[in-house]
């Protein structure tokens, strides 16, 4: 194999052959090495963690405007809201990167609870509904990190293999 037809290798070196079981892994500047796969993994990570911390807040704003709009049925739909993207996170991107999830969730729940600059406020101080908000919300991220984690896995049950089923 010959790059150019001035009978160079594929690593550049002129007038050499190269077999066709080199690895050229380790010089391959295309962003295909070993080192570029461990990049994007680490950019994989990465994007999972801002996802999870983006999704928190997105579910804080959502759920802080809306808990109150019909009681007790806004506050149910707001912490099922909650629990279903909690479990979204954790099987998207496991069980630590939900501390970003519950991080952005908190940080937005708590800052939206302050007075405004009108004085006007999202979560009134002593309000049950309020209380149960932020408490209930914090209480539904725990029981989604406790669910089992098998749960959360894509390998098949023992029983569900292929061949072993009775169908």
């Amino acid at each position: 194999m010959s790059i150019g037809g001035a009978g160079g290798s594929p690593d550049g070196s002129p007038g050499g052959t190269s077999s066709s079981t080199s690895s050229s892994t380790a010089t391959d500047t295309a962003g295909t090495t070993a080192g570029g796969r461990a990049r994007s993994s680490r950019r994989g990570v990465v994007g999972r963690w801002v996802g999870a911390a983006a999704l928190g807040v997105l579910v804080g704003v959502v759920g802080t405007v809306l808990h109150r709009s019909a009681p007790p049925w806004g506050m149910v739909l707001c912490l099922a809201l909650v629990l279903s993207s909690t479990v979204l996170v954790r099987a998207w991107a496991g069980l630590l990167p939900v501390v970003a999830y519950a991080v952005g969730w908190l940080a937005v729940v708590q800052g939206m609870s302050l007075t405004g600059p009108g004085g006007d406020v999202l979560v009134p101080a002593g309000d049950s509904l309020g209380y149960v908000w932020g408490l209930g919300g914090m209480v539904v991220v725990g029981v989604a990190c406790f669910l089992p984690s098998r749960w959360f896995r894509d390998a098949p049950a023992a029983g569900a293999r292929a061949g072993t089923g009775t169908a």
